[in-house]
This record gives structure tokens, C-alpha cells and sequence, in this order.
């Protein structure tokens, strides 16, 4: 142990040296009672992910009787104390800015979500900004799964974070990640205005405000706000869970977009400008079903989408070396690699973090597919009959495209 790092009402957090390793890590030893379940939950779920904008963890253990858990130590501030400095010394964090913290952090929930977890206390004080420019979402403690919030009776989480679902524990089945999403755009909302979009004393007060407070207008609170980045906060904001965006990976696309300077309409329907076009590997050793393939994905994506094609595994990885694509659709069955080696051989060397991966395949087994979200793919897409469909629902869900869009390139 070098130094104690942070304590709180469940447990403290030391720097410590690893020896066998030489390096330094963080251990958070978990106060004896309910904190231990919590401490154990939070390591579970972190040691499915490996994600730049998520902590990784290295072990799990006990000594004399105390719960700890050993992880990676992150240097830097948290966003929290990052934004108390800038606005007391008279700066705000500028749109750049801002889109490139909330990118981050819509990404590393993007890879909760897939593994059908909800974060649950998504706020400034739980984001670290690293001095190598990593944005990292750290206390994982309230971590649940998706299906498992709803049945949840007590509140849990930092108030004025919370949407109003989960302040009146009306959560529906399945919704989990919309509780990250409109805590997400209090983060945004808190970023570039140095105030909360609802304010209360207590849980009753916010939720009182929630009933007769209509979502403020961003832009009224400060101005130069691009309308493009205020709809987002605004749909994130929304009252209605139904209202806000469905997935953190969508965020993620539209202000990726935003950051690259292309227009939302042509995004949606090209995704980039013709003369770049989006790239598409596929991953399948079978040439008929590779064909119709990319039929459907011109048809989805529109004629200027650059598509590759790989008969193995190993094909696929000499592709993704040479230059990620935006979006990869992987057999499972194939020779020399199958599809889940990929994904493992993919999250080994942190390629393709940013490719949206759909799984195309048939006969997968529950646990594969299980194993495959947690490797890192957005969807899984049965082969047979209705493909196209499904194929075009995936990606449409995965890339954040409105499915109105698809009648403009259909056919």
C-alpha cells in the first residue's frame, strides 16, 4: 500500500505497488456488510469489458476477512472537479469539448449496455479525465442487470441524475440503459451551462419538478449552442423514456457525425460523403450467402458504401489490421478463426473499438451469443429467411439511422 486514494461511506480506495508486476494499481476494499455484495457486483461486471473508456480490473480477493478489489489505477481529475475549476475561475467547457466527453463516455456505455447492464450513477464525480486523454466511467457499484432495475424497490443513485423513472420506481423491464442515457444528458446539459436542468433539495422536491417542469431549452442558457447538439440533449432530457434515444451507440453516431462536420440527413441516409463512403468487411467463407450479403447492405446503406469481403477468420483480421472498417458483419462458422475468436483476438489487441460488429450467422447457442456481447458485438442477426429485414433493423439500431430513412435507399 502507498497512499489512501479516497474513502466514503462504503469503503476506501489505496494506491498500492504490484510487485510481481511492477506496476501500480488501485484497490478498493469494501466496508464489512452490504458494500461487499456491491464491491463483488462492480467487479463482475467490470471484468466483462475492456474498453479505453472503461477501468479495467485485475483481480478480485479477500484478506482477514476484508473484500478488495485490485484494478487499474487511473491518474487524472474527475470530470466533477474539472468543471467546479473551470467555472470558478470564470471558463466553460467549449461544444468541442463537451462532444468529445459525452462521445466517450455514450461509448463505454454503449459496451454496458450490449453486455445488458445498466450503470445506474452516471455523473460528473464518476468520470475521470486522464492526462493521456482518456475519459474513463468509473463506480461500477450500482451496476444491474437491465431486467433486473425494473423489480428494484429501493431508489439508488445521485438524485439529480436520476430520470423520473427512477425516482418513482416506474421502470419498465428492459429500460435500464435509458436510466444512463438521460443522465447522460444531465452530464451534457451541466457541461456547457454550469447548472442542473432540474433542481430539487431531495428526491421529492426533483420529482415535483419533474411532473410540472417542461425540459429547459439549452440554448436559452447559453448561447452558440449548434441546434444539432441541443436536439440531442433535449431528446436524452426526455420526460418519457420512450422519447429519448433507444441506445448509447446511436448518441454515440450522431455526435460523432456532428464532431466530423456531416450533415445529420445526408448521414443518415450515406453515412459519409460519397467519395469516402463507409467501409463494410464481411466475414463470411461462404461466397453465395457473402453475395446476397452485400446486396442488402448496398440496399440498407446506399450504393456508396466501400464493401470488403474476407473467407476466413484470419482474413478478417488482416483486413481490420490494415484499416478498421466502420462496420463489420462476422460469421461464426468460419475456418482457420471462427467468428468468437475474432472478437477475443480483436479485444486482445484493442483493434476495432470504434467498429460496429453484427454477428451474421446461424445455429449460434445461447451461450456463444451470450459470450459475444460481452466481447463487444451489437447485434446478432439470424441467417434464414427475412435476413434483410433483420439485417436492416440491426444496423439501423446499432448506428443510430432513423428507419424512415429506409425507403429512400431501398431498391
Amino acid at each position: 500500500m502507498r497512499s489512501l486514494l479516497g474513502a466514503g461511506g462504503m469503503g476506501q480506495v489505496f494506491e498500492a505497488l504490484d510487485h510481481q508486476l511492477d506496476r501500480r494499481v488501485a484497490i478498493k476494499v469494501a466496508c464489512p456488510g452490504p458494500a461487499v455484495a456491491l464491491l463483488r457486483q462492480e467487479a463482475r461486471a467490470l471484468a466483462a469489458f475492456r474498453h479505453p473508456s472503461l477501468v479495467t480490473v485485475h483481480t478480485l480477493g479477500q484478506h482477514r476477512g476484508l473484500d478488495f478489489l485490485v484494478m487499474e489505477r487511473i491518474y487524472g481529475l474527475s470530470l466533477g472537479r474539472h468543471l467546479s475549476t473551470r467555472y470558478e475561475s470564470g471558463s466553460a467547457p467549449d461544444v468541442d469539448e463537451t462532444i468529445e466527453v459525452i462521445t466517450a463516455i455514450a461509448e463505454g456505455l454503449a459496451v454496458v449496455h450490449r453486455a445488458g447492464l445498466a450503470h445506474r450513477d452516471v455523473k460528473p464525480d464518476n468520470v475521470m479525465l486522464t492526462p493521456d486523454h482518456r475519459i474513463v466511467l468509473m463506480d461500477f457499484g450500482l451496476v444491474l442487470p437491465e431486467y433486473h432495475v425494473a423489480s428494484q424497490t429501493r431508489i439508488a443513485g445521485s438524485p439529480p441524475y436520476m430520470a423520473p423513472e427512477a425516482l418513482d420506481n416506474t421502470v419498465q423491464p428492459g429500460a435500464g440503459r435509458l436510466l444512463d442515457l438521460y443522465a447522460l444528458g444531465v452530464v451534457a446539459f451541466e457541461m456547457l451551462t454550469n447548472t442542473l436542468p432540474v433542481r430539487g433539495e431531495n428526491v421529492a422536491q426533483l420529482y415535483d419538478q419533474h411532473q410540472t417542469v417542461a425540459v429547459p431549452n439549452i440554448r436559452e442558457r447559453r448561447m452558440g449552442i449548434p441546434q444539432k447538439l441541443a436536439d440531442i440533449i433535449t431528446e436524452l432530457l426526455a420526460k418519457d423514456p420512450n422519447d429519448r434515444p433507444q441506445s448509447a451507440e446511436a448518441v454515440a453516431w450522431r455526435l460523432r457525425a456532428m464532431r466530423d462536420g456531416f450533415d445529420e440527413a445526408e448521414r443518415a441516409v450515406t453515412i459519409v460523403p460519397e467519395s469516402e463512403g463507409l467501409r463494410v468487411l464481411i466475414a463470411e467463407d461462404n461466397k453465395d450467402v457473402a453475395r446476397v450479403l452485400q446486396f442488402y447492405v448496398k440496399q440498407i446503406l446506399g450504393e456508396a458504401v466501400k464493401i470488403e469481403t474476407a473467407v476466413d477468420g484470419e482474413a478478417a483480421m488482416v483486413a481490420i489490421r490494415r484499416r478498421e472498417p466502420d462496420l463489420l458483419l462476422l460469421d461464426l462458422h468460419m475456418p482457420k478463426m471462427n467468428g468468437i475468436e475474432v472478437c477475443m483476438a480483436l479485444r486482445g489487441e484493442r483493434l476495432a473499438e470504434r467498429t460496429t460488429i453484427i454477428s451474421v450467422s446461424a445455429g449460434a447457442q445461447d451461450d456463444d451469443k451470450q459470450l459475444l456481447y460481452q466481447l463487444g458485438i451489437h447485434h446478432f442477426v439470424e441467417k434464414g429467411t427475412q435476413l434483410k429485414d433483420r439485417l436492416s433493423a440491426a444496423i439501423y439500431d446499432a448506428m443510430g439511422i432513423d428507419k424512415r430513412r429506409e425507403l429512400i435507399t431501398q431498391y
